[in-house]
């Protein structure tokens, strides 16, 4: 069946979806987190749940009936606004409304997609930042996989179209399914991860896991979270093994973590976090099939296959370092704050930050590179200043202002300098399992980085590792977003550029290694940018490009998705 204009199913955990239904218009979503142990519990099958048959896309856009939500019946949603009806732009890094958090503005964690694992026990340390072969519908697809807030206090969770491109620029999308009786702040089916297998894409939501079949975007299967309150708080990307991990909590404790089988939905086992007198709940980072969770008086790394012990953080700690923060991704890196106090003289204070390579099965560090601070500071570094952990490049906070650098993953010591330190006023940032941010990415000996002049202009800026040299830099244009995606591979520098200024649709854009020339690969409809998050993050797959939204947003009209699928050629 062609998946042209294709619609999809999205239903509540443990009840059968209704039929689809001729779908409606379109329209458009996430929150951070918190670690105490208990007995991993015996594996539960998942809730299962069917799906309908994939639609052709219809030309009318009558309203949606809804589907249940969460186990409990929803009332029907208004009807929906049509695809191409007039709507108030999203808020991007640059629209003209609330600054995006990042470097430049006023700090706080940013929600969603994993920090780095924050300072545990026995000391300080700074806070975090915020080759398939199977057939595809049209060429290469991108997911945006959308986290969204629903504005009616209706839920929905059904197959939904964007109809009217006459270039056939949407393939197939997914509505959001809003849980009965929620507060403004969870009332929606926001997105915490996302995974990918072989066969389907997955997603780490606020009740629970689903899974969507990558070409048809049809439901696969979905678990539950345990517990009969609880909400997902954290769920770093990487899923060796096909596991996926989330950090869950009552009114977002997060001091729970569950383990999936991305296969099948299966838990695998889940543990309880003590978090003593923190509120800050737990923290997760992941390398390999190994994940360090930091939270209160807990410090743990666990094997990701069976929740068992892997090392113990804390025989790493020193008095004057603790144990650090980590960062995941593709290596493990630990970041640490380490202070001296005078016992003669209570306001001298010395210090120094530590970064190390962890070998994520022994914990052991292979290298520590070791930053000199001035006097009386309270460090440079933190796991969330992690931009990229292969190669490494960071951000360093100092009295200066901020500052790139790279250092040498082998030895450990400083690569490069980039000049000029800081590209732009602001570095925007979005919370990450600890890996890459979703606004940077490495090409080769290229490190590439979307960021902003202010007054809503974004630009994306390119150095050399080796040399730190600043090779490029794109036009500061109004309403820009960039977003590198460099698991893409070879060495074509794409990227995905979203536009805010309601008169273009976001585009894939292909940059000259040499001179930050721009060259459309795909242009989307506008209406599609109208959908999307200023804090989405891209994956690339196998040949096609995901973009997950971390943030809750404001709808369009009563429209919300989790996931629509593009082409990525025309």
């Amino acid at each position: 069946m062609s998946t042209d204009g294709m619609q999809g199913t999205g239903g509540g955990y443990g009840q059968q979806p209704p039929p689809p239904v001729p779908p409606p218009g379109y329209g458009y979503p996430q929150q951070p987190p918190a670690p105490p142990q208990s007995p991993p519990q015996p594996p539960q099958p998942p809730q299962q749940y069917g799906y309908g048959e994939p639609q052709q896309a219809p030309q009318a856009v009558p309203p949606q009936g809804p589907p249940p939500g969460y186990g409990h019946p929803q009332q029907p949603p208004a009807p929906s606004q049509g695809y191409g009806h007039p709507q108030q732009p999203p808020q991007g890094h640059g629209y003209p409304q609330q600054p995006q958090p990042g470097h430049g503005y006023p700090q706080q964690p940013p929600p969603g997609y994993g920090y780095g694992v924050p300072g545990g026990p026995g000391g300080p340390a700074g806070p975090p930042h915020q080759g398939n072969t199977r057939k595809k519908p049209v060429g290469m697809i991108v997911l945006l996989v959308m986290a969204v807030l629903v504005l009616s206090g209706a839920g929905y969770g059904a197959w939904y179209m964007f109809v009217g491109s006459a270039s056939n620029n949407v393939l197939w999308s997914v509505a959001a399914a809003k849980p009965q009786g929620s507060t403004p702040d969870t009332s929606t089916e926001t997105n915490r991860g996302t995974w990918f297998t072989d066969k389907a894409v997955v997603q780490a939501l606020t009740g629970g896991v689903k899974a969507y079949d990558l070409d048809t975007g049809k439901q696969l299967w979905a678990s539950s979270l345990p517990g009969d309150s609880n909400h997902s708080c954290l769920a770093p990307e990487n899923s060796s093994g096909d596991i996926g991990v989330v950090t869950y909590g009552e009114n977002r404790a997060c001091d729970h973590v569950v383990a999936y089988d991305l296969n099948t939905g299966k838990k695998l086992w889940d543990k309880k976090i003590s978090l003593g007198d923190s509120s800050d709940g737990a923290s997760v980072a992941r390398a390999g099939d190994v994940v360090v969770i930091n939270g209160g008086t807990t410090a743990l790394a666990l094997k990701a296959a069976d929740g068992t012990p892997a090392w113990n953080p804390k025989r790493f700690a020193t008095e004057d370092c603790g144990s650090g923060g980590f960062s995941g991704g593709e290596a493990l890196l630990r970041v640490r704050h380490c202070q001296v106090n005078d016992p003669d003289d209570p306001n001298w204070l010395d210090g120094w930050d530590e970064v190390s390579l962890v070998d994520p099965a022994t914990g052991q560090p292979r290298w520590t590179y070791r930053h000199e601070i001035p006097e009386d500071s309270f460090g440079e570094l933190s796991s969330g200043n992690v931009l990229s952990t292969s190669p490494i490049v960071m951000i360093r906070d100092g009295d200066n202002g901020e500052a790139l650098f790279s250092l040498d993953d082998k030895t450990g010591k400083v690569r490069s300098e980039f000049s000029p330190a800081k590209p732009a006023e602001y570095l925007h940032t979005s919370g990450s399992d600890g890996g890459r941010w979703p606004e940077a990415g490495v090409f080769g000996d290229t490190f590439v980085m979307g960021v902003s002049e202010g007054n809503s202009k974004g630009l994306m800026v390119a150095y050399d590792i080796d040399s730190g040299k600043q090779l490029w830099k794109t036009k500061a244009e109004q309403f820009k977003d960039y977003y590198p995606l460099p698991a893409a591979g070879g060495d074509r520098i794409l990227a995905y550029v979203t536009s805010h200024d309601n008169d273009k649709g976001p585009e894939l854009v292909e940059f000259g290694a040499e001179d930050g020339s721009m060259k459309t690969v795909v242009e989307y409809p506008v209406e599609v940018g109208k959908a999307m998050s200023t804090s989405g993050r891209p994956f690339w797959h196998e040949d096609r490009l995901y973009m997950a939204l971390a943030d809750p947003l404001t709808g369009l009209g009563n429209q919300a998705y989790t996931l629509v699928a593009l082409p990525t050629t025309d």
